[in-house]
């Protein structure tokens, strides 16, 4: 089964810049404006869910020409994804539209698998250091699961749709892929349904096939030099926190406020963040 990849991301708020808000919203605003250096440990990090992503996948690279195309890219490996769970009980890097709250987010799930009709999520993490995240690090990334595990919900039960979808894009059900894009993945040996609509329509199906995810989730942590298993870390969806904390992340992409930084008792944080030294707001700064 082949999964494409691209370099163009289109409009829509990212899950991991939601969660990014839970860590310190001063550092994801920098980052929003100035764009985000990618760290050793980013480039590690993203490296070895590359390499997961391979284990169950082949990877190639193609090049939407225009919004459709790139919409439509992550539609089919949806599809993709989908399939290949229902065939073999497990997949990974499954991309997932939906909405938070007013907020129209996107995500991509590490990985989704089928245990006795149950809908497992997984997510892998990796760390420089041999041990577990602190308290901040791990709400960070819980956040960022119950997220997946809401969008996924409301795909299930068809409480997003293939018209919202479209409504948010401002898309036309007659609207296709560009000629160049079809041809792309047609020399590669794929195939792709070319109608924006009806692709969208067969990827939700899909995901309507599932039964909705399990309120418990696990985090590995794996130790970057030699990716052996630090710890897990296993939760439950906590409804109200969830819900308080999509109330706050959405005020901040309203306009409702200005990004909060961190307090006095986080301010170590500020310790590992690029921005460091422009940040006029952090604690005793």
């Amino acid at each position: 089964m082949i999964n494409l990849i691209q370099e163009y991301r289109p409009n829509g708020i990212a899950v991991t810049d939601l969660s990014a808000q839970l860590w310190c919203e001063k550092q994801l605003e920098f980052a929003l404006e100035r764009g985000r250096k990618e760290t050793a440990e980013m480039k590690a990090g993203k490296k070895r869910h590359r390499k997961l992503h391979e284990e169950v996948a082949v990877l190639i690279k193609v090049e939407p020409k225009t919004l459709v195309d790139s919409v439509a890219l992550k539609l089919h490996n949806a599809q993709v994804g989908l399939k290949r769970m229902i065939l073999t009980g497990m997949t990974r890097e499954v991309p997932l539209f939906g909405k938070i709250n007013s907020l129209f987010v996107m995500g991509i799930t590490d990985e989704l698998y089928l245990k006795e009709g149950r809908l497992h999520i997984l997510d892998t993490k990796t760390r420089q250091r041999n041990s577990m995240p602190s308290e901040s690090q791990k709400r960070t990334t819980r956040f960022q699961l119950m997220l997946y595990n809401r969008l996924i919900q409301d795909l299930v039960s068809k409480k997003f749709t293939t018209e919202d979808l479209l409504n948010f894009y401002g898309f036309k059900i007659s609207d296709n892929i560009s000629d160049d894009f079809k041809k792309q993945i047609d020399n590669i040996g794929d195939k792709i349904e070319p109608n924006i609509k009806k692709l969208c329509d067969e990827t939700f199906e899909l995901f309507q096939r599932l039964p909705s995810p399990e309120k418990i989730m696990r985090i590995r942590y794996e130790f970057q030099q030699n990716k052996q298993l630090i710890g897990s870390d296993e939760f439950n969806f906590d409804g109200v926190g969830f819900q308080r904390d999509c109330n706050f992340v959405e005020e901040f992409w309203l306009g409702k406020r200005k990004a909060i930084p961190v307090g006095i008792n986080n301010s170590w944080k500020c310790n590992f963040c690029e921005f460091n030294d422009i940040c006029k707001e952090k604690p005793n700064g």
